[in-house]
Order: structure tokens, then sequence, then C-alpha cells
């Protein structure tokens, strides 16, 4: 009778293991795949895309330098620069940086935005 006990006893605790395991991953499985804020967030934010006429661009060296002047910016999204017809193109994220920021960040490195 003894060892029925234990062989008993010996199954339970398979058993609750098993069970145990499977609370845990159900518990992961729904956290995981829990629904997402619905409020706005940055990345909702419909972006803005604007060309500014630039002044004083005369070579590779200048796009690269304004390209890099506004990509330091917090959502900025892309940056062409292009000395050819003097223009920047820019697309960002209102919710992190706005149109006056970016003309500053050309401003800064020497050349005049035309609005």
């Amino acid at each position: 009778m003894q060892k029925k006990s234990i062989m008993f006893l010996t199954e339970l605790k398979k058993h609750m293991k098993t069970s145990l395991l499977f609370i845990v991953l159900s518990l992961f499985t729904i956290a995981c795949n829990q629904k997402k804020s619905t409020t706005p967030n940055k990345e909702t934010v419909a972006e803005i895309d604007l060309v500014y006429h630039v002044e004083g661009m005369t070579c590779d060296h200048c796009e690269m330098s304004i390209q890099k002047g506004v990509n330091e910016l917090n959502g900025i999204t892309l940056v062409e620069a292009n000395h050819e017809d003097s223009t920047a193109h820019v697309i960002y994220n209102p919710a992190e940086t706005d149109a006056k920021e970016i003309i500053a960040a050309i401003e800064k490195r020497g050349y005049h935005v035309i609005q």
C-alpha cells in the first residue's frame, strides 16, 4: 500500500509540473498578444513632406552638410539636398520637430532658405 501511495504522489507531481508549465505558457502567450494602445503616438502622426529652396549650395559637400545637419533633428525620415536645383527635400514627423527647426538647422550650416 505504501508503494502505491509513493507511485501516486510521483504521478501527481508530474501532472502538477505539466499543469504549471501549461499555465505559465498560457499567461505568457496572453501577455504577448495584448492589443496596443489606441492613443495616438509618434508613429501614427502623419508625416509632412516639404521641399525647401536653399541658396548657397554649390557642390556635393554642401548637400552632405545640409543632410547631416537636418538628420541630427528628431523625427526626420528623409533628407535629400541637391545643389544642382538648390533644393532640400525633407520628410519629417511634426510631433517631433517642425519647419522652423529644419530651417534653423540648414541656416546654421551657412545656407539661406527661401520661403
